[in-house]
């Protein structure tokens, strides 16, 4: 079936192979804004954390976060919760404040608690 697949998903490259040589023509610009970094920073001055490796974005850094590490917050943008089921049931198993943040450049953030 796998090769049935591949052959039927290949058939249909003729049908948009001029739209996708018109797309690659107009060029894109690919500097980096380092937004998100600075989002991080921003985040950790936020919450007093100096060492910016305890600050992790997404939803795969924050269920690891859940899972191995000493969480102290979970971050979630409030728009976006009904995506995030399983990093809010684990929060309340590990007993994690979650805080709703309006403009979360993330779906969620997790934050290690800092071991002085």
């Amino acid at each position: 079936m796998s090769r049935h697949y591949v052959d039927t998903v290949a058939a249909r490259f003729a049908g948009v192979a001029d739209e996708v040589a018109a797309s690659l023509q107009e060029p894109v610009d690919r500097t980096p804004t380092w937004s998100g970094w600075r989002s991080i920073e921003t985040i950790a001055a936020g919450h007093g954390i100096t060492d910016l490796n305890l600050v992790k974005p997404g939803v795969g850094e924050t269920t690891r976060v859940l899972l191995r590490r000493v969480p102290w917050q979970v971050l979630v943008h409030p728009d976006r919760t009904a995506d995030l089921t399983h990093v809010l049931l684990l929060a309340r198993a590990r007993q994690v404040p979650v805080v709703e943040v309006p403009g979360l450049p993330y779906s969620c953030v997790g934050l290690i608690r800092q071991v002085v």
